[in-house]
């Protein structure tokens, strides 16, 4: 056995999560989703209850807005519903600048306004009605509030400590709807906050209009969280006043923020774990969502390669002038080289050229690679799974031989070579043949833009 072969075997045993080391994973979640539901959302901001209890069917029709504000752009999209699933998005996008994201939050607001008006009496007049558009009638908006919000019903919320450099002044501590609702009112618009919404749980319900069977909604992007309905009789963080406010049987959306669970406890950290953790500004925070998303992929690759290259198994081992820098070896780096099935690997040559060799690296150093990035990816892909079987297992959706519809949204999941397959490939390595065989993954459109305007239809009274 050569030092490489050795190098691998310890690697594949830190990363690789056979079904004995995924059972204490899941049990640790299945723990954390009781905890959440019973914890109030300002001790733990786990499975926060969205207040959207209904799902839709696919036949829903009408126009209605969207507006999705996170750290760099607002989204503004009216969305026609046209039955069957189909639906029609006319977008609007704009970019804050910081005097904008640093003044008065009126001034924001008012800046908002300004484009939701541009959308509703130009770009998409023709989608609305001429009473719609002059104002005589009101047009419902759904808002993916991508900032901190202390939610208390599914159209209000106090505007907590925003971060991501907004610092609006007079902002913090108002409802959000009232301050969206005197935006319009100084703007002359009709217009209605009729649903507070996060973007997974949009994601949810926007595969639900294309898929009605749909229970869970998943984000795998740079980082990962997951949605399903819960009973409202479970949700014990909710007063008895509001739960009893539902009918028995009643359904309430969750956000589990499931990119927070984990601990090391039962999450099988490695060393190349504890060294991204520690130089991390957030230490110890978020520890499962740096062991496997795509904003932690390349630094958790890049580690290891640097392990190779010390043992004299990779590049003669010589670090290449800019892979000793934090950071310097993105994700999308090693999808390509995944994906690379060129006889030279020219694409990984070149995807490797902006690092100085001291020699061109040789074909086995571009497998080794390679190699090193299937390994960390792949244990990513198991813990993306243990999101879904959590899920799955929380609904108790494994009794029953109806389909498993996932919902999926989110850049490593639908670019990653190979990602949708090892989801599959752990799945059925925990639930067996004939449970897995039932889950199906299907690519879930924009929860922000779709599923903020099917929020506000379904939340309208």
């Amino acid at each position: 056995m050569t030092n490489t072969d050795i190098l691998f075997k310890t690697l594949e045993q830190q990363f690789l999560l056979p079904k004995d080391k995924l059972s204490p994973i899941i049990q640790g979640f299945m723990e954390e989703f009781k905890t959440g539901l019973k914890t109030p959302s300002k001790g733990l901001a786990t499975m926060i209850p969205s207040f959207v209890t209904r799902l839709p069917n696919g036949n829903e029709t009408g126009t209605f807005l969207s507006l999705d504000l996170g750290g760099t752009n607002l989204r503004i999209s009216a969305v026609e519903l046209l039955g069957n699933g189909q639906v029609q998005v006319l977008e609007l996008k704009r970019c804050p600048d910081t005097q904008l994201k640093t003044g008065k939050g009126s001034v924001f607001f008012d800046w908002i306004a300004d484009a939701v008006k541009e959308l509703v009496t130009v770009k998409a007049s023709h989608l609305f009605t001429p009473d719609q558009v002059s104002g005589k009638e009101t047009l419902l908006l759904g808002v993916c509030w991508s900032f901190p919000v202390d939610q208390t019903a599914v159209d209000r919320g106090t505007i907590l400590r925003m971060g991501k450099g907004f610092t609006l002044e007079n902002t913090e501590g108002n409802d959000l709807g009232d301050m969206f609702h005197k935006a319009f009112e100084r703007k002359g618009l009709n217009i209605r906050v009729s649903a507070i919404l996060n973007d997974t749980v949009g994601t949810l319900v926007a595969h639900a209009y294309s898929n009605p069977r749909t229970r869970i909604g998943l984000i795998y992007a740079t980082g990962i969280n997951g949605a399903y309905p819960e009973k409202v009789s479970a949700i014990q963080k909710l007063s008895a006043s509001i739960r009893d406010a539902y009918k028995p049987g009643t359904e309430m959306l969750i956000n589990t923020e499931i990119d927070i669970f984990g601990n090391d406890s039962y999450l099988p950290l490695n060393k190349y774990d504890l060294v991204l953790d520690n130089s991390h500004n957030q230490p110890r925070f978020q520890l499962y969502e740096k062991m496997m998303s795509g904003a932690y992929l390349g630094e958790l690759t890049r580690l290891v390669a640097l392990d190779f290259i010390k043992e004299g198994s990779l590049f003669e081992g010589v670090v290449p002038e800019g892979l000793e820098e934090p950071w310097s070896f993105p994700t999308m780096y090693m999808s390509t080289l995944e994906r690379d099935s060129t006889v030279g690997h020219e694409k990984s040559l070149e995807t490797l050229s902006g690092y100085h060799f001291v020699n061109t690296p040789t074909l086995q150093d571009i497998a080794i690679l390679t190699r090193i990035c299937r390994t960390v990816s792949t244990r990513s892909a198991s813990l993306a799974s243990v999101a879904i079987a959590s899920m799955i297992q929380q609904q108790n959706l494994i009794k029953g031989d109806q389909d498993i519809i996932v919902g999926v949204n989110g850049s490593t999941y639908e670019f990653y070579p190979f990602m949708e397959e090892r989801i599959h490939r752990t799945l059925r390595e925990w639930f067996g043949v004939e449970i897995s065989d039932r889950i199906r993954l299907e690519v879930a459109r924009d929860g922000g833009s779709i599923g903020g305007a099917l929020i506000a239809m379904l939340c309208c009274p």
